[in-house]
């Protein structure tokens, strides 16, 4: 059915969107045609060597991303579904998805013709998976019997030896011919739920494979950003006992080289193409993830009864629904239940390790769905502690919290308690400890990055308060001690030096005798220690004080005789100009003589 005729014109977004996506569309189509041309003349050689000239289209996807400011191809897919009227974007569209399907037909054909020219198939058969592992069933792995190699020491190791430390072990395998991005991709989205996924114990180990120098090379790298172990599979144990999938439509599929260019257009970082000089008819087998645990004892009875709540609450709404199918489910659920149960149990004696999940990828960027991590981890557990999962999410949200890292731009500045305040965990931030507070329970909290949770520090901070307090004590009796010494001190030095001063001058000034009487004696009190001491010590200094004393009542006397006498002076005689001439008639006026005359 033709689609209607477009009546209007493009907006600039649908513009870009058209412009950009065939942009992408027909730099793939033209890396497609020339791998056609080189696959006619040698399709062995081609695969072998040449196939490697498709990883530009790397950059074709990375482009269109950059340009369209979108982070994953569902992004790309709500652009289409919401230009959906436009007919110029669902023409945009069909020229992508077919490009690519002309890519993903190509590349099927490759591996069809590449096997039909070696007139062989067991050699494809014994990359992906030999003979006698067709029908393994990986609910249950011997890992002693898969020797790996650790990049980082070159000893034989095998995965049991990492269950020391972890309940339960997540396994990324990739190989190491590809750009490490899926590794990088994980490590991001589990650190999205490290508080919980901790909680849970959950370890990470990456096994990879390839020729030595790829191998060596790209463990270093993937070690130094995600920290974790890397297990190089050099016998291919592990790969055949899992068994992954191979193919050249699995390695260079499109889908792949989208996800590639979809990472480098997010993160800005460049992405190393693969080695050249690699035979790919050889290395051309995916990987996938598996979750690992230890089995351990654990009891049906009480893992069903979270089912059972589960179940009638679904049911609950439905009212003709039949009491008998109901109990068959419930015992049915029960009943396998407790069949895995028993192999867990058989599983512990026989020293295998359980797979709690498995999921064998059908492209590089095939990853297992991070829900299923999450699920695993959880149901592993419950089950060692012999509870169920509904009690453990509960106890997550209660305590999800503390679980919540701190940001700056949620704390709030209270002036009453001088501290900050996080509305999301209810807890106070002190900015001279660095520490947490929960005036609810009164506890003190600091945050761990490495667990991704608040650690109780009730201890650490009551020590802390302990000792500061009993040095503040301390340095306020050393300075109390030393306030007191220093007054002493001042009070006595203060006290001889106005008694050496009175005696000096009480023979020599009036005035300053008179002065020192009126001013400094009054304010010694009768009663002051200090001062009965003195007085008791010498007779000479008290001797002194009398004598001042008795100056200063001569000199007021006569200060009173010149205010009574002053105002007569004025009325009856004039006021002449003051003269500097001395005469000895001033001498015998009634002005009393200056003090020390």
């Amino acid at each position: 059915m033709k689609r209607a005729k477009q009546d209007r014109e493009l907006t600039e977004e649908e513009r870009n969107v058209v412009i950009s996506v065939r942009h992408c569309a027909r730099e793939l189509d033209d890396i497609l045609q020339g791998a056609r041309r080189k696959a006619q003349s040698n399709a062995k050689l081609f695969a072998e060597t040449g196939i490697s000239v498709m990883f530009r289209g790397v950059d074709s996807y990375a482009d269109m991303y950059e340009k369209l400011a979108v982070k994953s191809r569902d992004g790309l897919e709500r652009l289409f579904s919401k230009f959906s009227d436009c007919e110029e974007i669902q023409d945009t569209q069909d020229a992508i998805e077919e490009t690519e399907g002309n890519w993903r037909n190509f590349l099927i054909n490759l591996d069809k013709e590449v096997a039909r020219n070696e007139h062989e198939s067991d050699e494809i058969k014994s990359v992906s998976k030999p003979k006698n592992f067709d029908n393994v069933e990986c609910d249950y792995l011997f890992l002693p019997s898969l020797p790996l190699i650790d990049w980082h020491t070159n000893r034989e190791v095998n995965l049991l030896d990492y269950f020391q430390k972890y309940m339960c072990l997540v396994v990324i395998c990739q190989p190491a011919y590809w750009p490490d991005t899926a590794v990088r991709w994980r490590y991001s989205e589990v650190s999205k739920a490290q508080c919980d996924l901790s909680q849970f114990k959950v370890g990470y180990v990456v096994v990879t494979w390839g020729p030595a120098n790829e191998v060596r090379s790209w463990s270093k790298q993937v070690n130094r950003i995600t920290k974790w172990p890397v297990l190089w599979d050099k016998s291919g144990d592990f790969r055949a006992k899992v068994g992954f999938k191979s193919g050249l439509q699995r390695v260079w599929a499109a889908e792949n080289l989208d996800f590639l260019g979809c990472q480098r257009s997010i993160h800005n970082r460049p992405i190393n193409p693969p080695p050249s000089d690699l035979n790919w008819s050889e290395w051309k087998q995916i990987g996938g993830e598996l979750v690992l645990a230890q089995p351990v004892l654990w009891n049906p009875q009480k893992t069903m009864k979270s089912i059972n709540h589960v179940a009638i609450t679904q049911t609950s709404t439905k009212h003709n629904y039949d009491d008998n199918d109901d109990e068959n489910l419930h015992s049915e659920s029960l009943r396998s239940l407790i069949q895995e149960a028993l192999r867990d149990k058989e599983a512990i004696r026989s020293k295998q390790v359980k797979v709690c999940a498995l999921h064998l990828s059908t492209r590089i960027s095939d990853l297992m769905p991070s829900g299923q991590i999450y699920q695993a981890a959880l149901t592993c557990y419950a089950r060692t502690h012999n509870t169920t999962e509904s009690e453990v999410m509960d106890k997550i949200r209660r305590d999800r919290r503390f679980s919540t890292p701190p940001e700056s731009a949620r704390l709030q500045y209270e002036t009453t308690t001088g501290l900050y305040y996080d509305p999301e965990t209810a807890l106070y931030y002190d900015p001279l400890r660095g520490y947490f507070y929960d005036s609810s329970n009164q506890m003190y909290y600091y945050w761990s990055q490495s667990e991704g949770r608040y650690i109780l520090a009730n201890t650490l901070i009551q020590a802390e308060l302990a000792a500061a307090h009993v040095a503040q004590a301390a340095a306020a009796r050393a300075a109390a001690d030393k306030a007191m010494a220093e007054r002493e001190a001042a009070k006595k030095a203060a006290m001889c030096v106005a008694a050496q001063l009175a005696e000096i001058r009480a023979g020599k000034n009036d005035y300053a005798a008179y002065a020192y009487a009126t001013c400094v004696l009054p304010q010694q009190e009768p009663y002051d220690s200090d001062y009965k001491e003195i007085c008791m010590d010498g007779d000479q200094l008290c001797t002194a004080y009398q004598n001042t004393t008795t100056a200063a009542n001569n000199i007021e006397a006569s200060l009173k005789a010149w205010n009574a006498s002053g105002t007569e002076i004025l009325s009856s005689k004039p006021l002449v100009p003051y003269t500097d001439d001395s005469t000895e008639n001033d001498h015998n006026s009634s002005t009393p003589p200056p003090p020390g005359l």
